[in-house]
């Protein structure tokens, strides 16, 4: 009887196991089919990078390309016009010919800082990493840039950008010893075997520059290869963290230590802001018109992403019509569609580095409209210094504590708050004593002063 009951037992926990299973594949079927309905390139792209990420390492490498563009399509951003594989420049330079013209005078440089990969060079959104490495370039360092040429980066071996930054597809710069290397926490192309794959070789920097999310990270497996990262660099992985924010380094002071920990929060290239170039820059009639309609101009530019807060900017183009809402940014996943379709918002689509500043210049009001919560609260909007440096004034979610943290920003949790905040902001904005604070902070958070925080990493080693 005892055995008769030890089996009954065992059958009952077999079948216990098998509706459990049943029921979680039911909960995953019917959770794809809503988002396939709901966001279906999305979906189709989660799907897909988890069946990549399945593949042995040689074979991920080999489609990347393929991946590449297949991301470039779900995120609504325009695709490469050159053939793959063929040097587009014929001045990029061979690895043998970088060690005899380049490497052969590193005793001339203060050091050499080695990007991995991020985001290619010509991404359409110019960010940190860009702005880093040239700044460093221009402190003295070797800046040498991995890209996977996939936003049309188009380099084949080498090929010098800015003064002392070169960009490289090749992997022989895994030879080279005594460097610093930045890692990005946004990165899921780098993990811990690929980063030590031919030893440390110098100094490893894990950049801690968002909180990881599902917004920001995407879909749970590329989360948890981020955390896996944030795991091994908090662990001893990385010889120093670089927090982009006070919340970021907060948290990784207390998991480390203050002594392997730097706050760099973002920047701007004042100067480029500041160029009376832009004045000439022809803009779309599109905007032109847009502005004369207006009583006033709020403008954002950045990437049309989930964490904007698109039913307060809905609400917000509601209740003011006569203002003119203008977004400048490229598409991340279906984001403009969720921009309010009243009038008085206008889409320009991505815009180039180089010009951007011409665009903003016909902005009253810059807006940084994040959606209240974990990402508002531990991010440091590079725009916000380059609104700084275009002299005009910034109305931000309250949330944003990197940005309330200057008295100098206006600030509100709901339509009508940021409602009024526009209007104390418009009754400034021209103002001598406001415009020239604003060009004050500017200067004081150039991206040169933020190179010369993170030249630390160097002085520390030592």
């Amino acid at each position: 009887m005892i055995e008769r009951s030890d089996e009954i037992s065992r059958l009952n926990t077999e079948i216990m196991n098998i509706i459990k299973s049943t029921s979680w594949r039911i909960t995953v079927l019917l959770r794809i089919a809503k988002n396939l309905v709901v966001s279906p390139k999305r979906e189709v792209y989660s799907i897909l990078r988890s069946l990549f990420w399945k593949l042995p390492a040689g074979l991920r490498q080999a489609l990347h390309g393929q991946r590449h563009a297949f991301v470039r399509i779900v995120r609504g951003m325009p695709q490469q016009r050159f053939p793959r594989n063929i040097n587009v420049v014929t001045t990029d330079i061979s690895w043998r010919q970088f060690k005899c013209q380049v490497l052969s005078r590193r005793a001339n440089y203060k050091g050499i800082f080695i990007q991995e990969m991020v985001i290619d060079w010509n991404s359409p959104l110019y960010q940190r990493p860009q702005h880093l490495s040239t700044a460093l370039g221009a402190l003295g360092y070797l800046v040498i840039y991995r890209t996977d040429n996939f936003a049309g980066d188009a380099v084949s071996g080498f090929r010098e950008v800015t003064k002392n930054v070169w960009i490289t597809n090749r992997y022989e710069i895994e030879k080279i010893q005594d460097v610093v290397r930045s890692f990005y926490s946004t990165s899921s192309v780098n993990t811990p075997e690929s980063l030590l794959r031919k030893g440390r070789r110098g100094v490893l920097v894990y950049e801690y520059v968002d909180h990881i999310h599902p917004d920001i990270s995407g879909d749970q497996e590329n989360i948890e290869r981020l955390l896996r990262l944030k795991n091994f660099a908090f662990s001893g992985g990385a010889d120093f963290i670089v927090a982009s924010s006070r919340k970021l380094y907060e948290e990784a002071v207390e998991s480390v230590g203050r002594d392997k920990v730097i706050l760099v929060p973002n920047g701007v290239d004042t100067a480029h802001y500041q160029n009376s170039i832009h004045r000439r820059t022809p803009l779309p009639s599109v905007l032109i018109e847009f502005k004369q309609k207006h009583k006033a101009v709020v403008g954002y530019f950045g990437a049309i992403a989930p964490w904007l807060w698109y039913e307060c900017i809905e609400d917000l183009s509601r209740l003011r019509p006569e203002i003119g809402f203008v977004f400048i940014g490229p598409d991340y996943y279906g984001g403009t569609s969720k921009l309010s379709a009243y009038k008085n918002v206008l889409y320009l689509g991505a815009v180039d580095y180089k010009i951007l500043p011409a665009y903003a210049e016909k902005f009253d009001i810059c807006f940084i409209p994040f959606r209240p919560g974990d990402i508002a609260k531990a991010t440091s909007p590079l725009k916000l210094f380059e609104y700084f440096a275009l002299e005009k004034p910034v109305v931000a979610t309250a949330d944003m504590d990197e940005c309330t943290a200057y008295p100098e920003v206006f600030r509100g949790n709901s339509a009508a708050e940021l409602s009024d905040a526009i209007d104390k902001a418009l009754l400034v904005k021209d103002a001598p004593s406001f415009v020239a604070r604003l060009r004050e902070l500017a200067e004081h958070n150039d991206w040169m002063q933020r190179a010369r925080v993170y030249e630390s990493v160097y002085h520390k080693q030592v």
